[in-house]
């Protein structure tokens, strides 16, 4: 049958008229109440046939209106939860992003302009080899100064020097005391004839500990002219002999050979603010054409450091 016998409508899938309800194998019920059948139907929704799930199938029609109330009701029930879901998973990821910090986080600090932070020194701990066994720190002793020849440093007073004169080549040659101290032996203090039993001293700005005393004892300088060569130091006086003296009374004597070298004594650790030297035998004028009546010493030193 392909139509309903009530309302004559092409029939669908299903027991009941699509758009009369009348039961699809039922008769149609006599008199007037198989006419009324317009005035009942027109006062209904038309209820529209669900598609089928397969194609080309048609769709089968809900036997009454309330499939698709219910259906809708159904789908209204899940929606929220699904929606919850979301907002949770949502604030889950944000809060586990601020916890793991992202480079854009408007609250980190930007330490790109911060300085360095200063280290500060931090005291050194004695070893264990610095602490005594009671567990006391002892004190490291104070690093020495390695002696210096402090001789440049003195005020030296010494005996009237000889007149200046002119080497070979016509420089003007001055024989000061301040020649003793310069540390060149090419130049010299000399002074006229035997200077046996005079003193020359030299005096410091504070007290001075020293461990090496001596002295180059004649002209330690050449020359040379048309005539031949010039050996100053040999045609000059030479210092013999010498004493030196200091501040706490101590006396030292010391012998000298005819050599240019510098020739020293050491010393106990002698401190003194003024050392004297005095000069106790000196040699005759040598022989030739250098033979010259001065007696003559081209440097002094002392050795020590301030005590």
């Amino acid at each position: 049958m392909d139509t309903c016998r009530q309302c004559g409508h092409t029939l669908g899938v299903g027991r009941f008229c699509t758009n009369c309800g009348h039961p699809v194998d039922a008769p149609v019920p006599a008199g007037p109440a198989s006419r009324s059948w317009r005035t009942d139907t027109a006062e209904r929704p038309r209820v529209e046939a669900l598609p089928s799930e397969e194609p080309d199938t048609p769709a089968r029609p809900a036997p009454t209106g309330h499939r698709h109330v219910d259906e809708t009701r159904r789908t209204a029930g899940w929606v929220p939860w699904v929606a919850g879901l979301a907002v949770m998973l949502l604030l889950a990821a944000l809060g586990l992003w601020l916890l793991l910090g992202g480079d854009d986080d408007p609250t980190a600090r930007d330490t790109s302009r911060e300085q360095p932070r200063r280290e500060e020194p931090v005291a050194e701990q004695p070893s264990r080899d610095d602490r005594t066994p009671e567990g006391r720190t002892t004190m490291s002793p104070e690093p020495q100064v390695d002696p210096t020849d402090l001789a440049r440093f003195t005020t030296v007073v010494a005996p009237a020097p000889a007149p200046p004169n002119r080497d070979v080549s016509g420089n003007q040659v001055r024989c000061e005391a301040s020649n003793l101290v310069d540390g060149v032996p090419e130049t010299c203090w000399r002074m006229p004839e035997d200077g046996t039993g005079e003193t020359i001293t030299f005096t410091f700005d504070g007290p001075t500990e020293l461990s090496e005393v001596g002295l180059v004892n004649g002209y330690a300088k050449t020359a040379q002219d048309a005539q031949g060569a010039l050996d100053w130091y040999a045609g000059n006086r030479r210092v013999l002999e010498v004493e030196w003296s200091f501040d706490d009374g101590t006396v030292v004597g010391q012998d000298l050979a005819q050599t240019l070298d510098m020739q020293v004594v050491p010393l106990d650790d002698v401190v003194t603010e003024v050392v004297t030297l005095r000069l106790v035998e000196v040699s005759p004028p040598g022989p030739g054409r250098a033979s010259r009546d001065y007696t003559a010493i081209s440097d002094v030193r002392l050795l020590g450091s301030p005590a």
